[in-house]
């Protein structure tokens, strides 16, 4: 097969889409097959794969989005970013051709781009990491959040680009759901969970410090990632002689969530290294009102640690086996099961030991067989 990509992100890199691209992309090629990717960059280049780079217009999108972070919080950064890509793919489409592709893989919602493969007589594949624009919207209004973007011309993005497309991989049936309440049809849909790799053993007898216990949170900290609602949990005098880790990029608007409280000490230590930094904590918490599959929860998982999360997180952990689900929003609730671990720490030793021998459910290598199945089902 020759299986052209269309990625915009920087393949390689670690993170959601990067990672899983070049997981793909290296699979096809140890398969024996050929392929294209188009992308801002490629930190990797994998056999029997053409690449093309955006050069200096792959920096674009990433000022864009520090441009929504730091300086203007409601800038549709999404619009101009999908917009580029699309120009840059269209003016490169040739080169996708230098072999006739079997399939194309599209890791954005770019109808345009889209519309032209599907002109060529191309079937699509289509990646969508996070639950649709249109779930957004629905809680938004819901629950009043001004911090999700729901701006009508990713709508229309998305919408356009569910009908082009032939196969919708959703990473979590959570994901799949959604796509459904917009209408997209079950045929379309294939739910491929993300993969994970297993560090070194740990000690399955991990124990609750006699000091206290050491929560923990990896994500961007900022109100998407619901971490005003995990510091609301954490203002209780029952936690005062714990420890709450937010790892990762503190967004401005978090700050003024960092006052005094009643719990006890709130660590900041930017950006880890995920296998190295949750071995020594005990729980995982992630409250996210939006996700599709968070790759954090896996790797705590795979490092032995129980995890509370959300619905919304598109979780893999089984409530009550390998941690607690829990909706998003209810902070009361959230409390309630961080007070229960400090509480069970035998019980939460057994759930982190759960969620350990789950995480070896999904493997890279399971995750980019099943996307190599889509392809063989698209072509026959």
């Amino acid at each position: 097969m020759w299986i052209a990509h269309f990625a915009n992100t920087i393949v390689g890199k670690p993170g959601n889409i990067g990672v899983r691209t070049d997981k793909i992309l290296r699979a096809l090629s140890a398969g024996g097959h050929r392929g294209y990717c188009l992308s801002r960059q490629s930190l990797f280049h994998a056999d029997k794969v053409l690449y093309r780079d955006m050069g200096w217009l792959g920096h674009v999108p990433r000022a864009l989005n520090a441009f929504r972070i730091y300086l203007a919080p409601g800038f549709n950064h999404r619009y101009p970013d999908v917009k580029l890509f699309e120009w840059f793919a269209r003016r490169y489409l040739a080169e996708a051709f230098v072999e006739k592709p079997a399939v194309a893989h599209v890791w954005d919602a770019c109808p345009r781009l889209m519309a032209a493969l599907k002109s060529a007589g191309l079937p699509i594949v289509l990646d969508t990491p996070v639950a649709p624009t249109a779930y957004s919207l629905r809680i938004r209004q819901t629950y009043g959040l001004d911090c999700l973007m729901t701006h009508q011309s990713m709508l229309d993005f998305e919408r356009q680009a569910f009908e082009l497309a032939d196969r919708i991989v959703a990473p979590s049936q959570f994901v799949a759901d959604e796509l459904l309440a917009e209408g997209v049809a079950r045929t379309k849909i294939r739910v491929v969970e993300f993969g994970v790799d297993i560090p070194k053993p740990v000690s399955s007898a991990r124990k609750q410090s006699k000091d206290g216990v050491d929560f923990v949170f990896v994500g961007n900290v900022n109100r998407r990632k619901g971490t005003d609602l995990l510091i609301a949990a954490w203002d209780d005098p029952a936690f005062r002689d714990d420890r709450l880790h937010l790892c990762g990029r503190v967004f401005p608007e978090f700050n003024r969530y960092l006052t005094a409280t009643q719990g006890g000490k709130i660590v900041l230590p930017g950006f880890i290294k995920p296998f190295d930094y949750l071995q020594h904590c005990e729980i995982f918490v992630f409250p996210s009102w939006l996700e599709g599959s968070a790759k954090a929860v896996y790797e705590a998982m795979a490092c032995g640690l129980p995890v509370i999360a959300t619905h919304s997180a598109g979780s893999i952990i089984r409530d009550g086996i390998d941690g607690f689900i829990i909706d998003a929003g209810d902070v009361g609730t959230l409390r309630k099961r961080m007070l229960w671990f400090k509480a069970n720490p035998e019980q939460a030793i057994s759930m982190g030991a759960s969620a350990a021998q789950r995480a070896r459910d999904f493997s890279w290598s399971r995750y980019t067989q099943r996307i190599l199945d889509i392809y063989r089902e698209l072509t026959g």
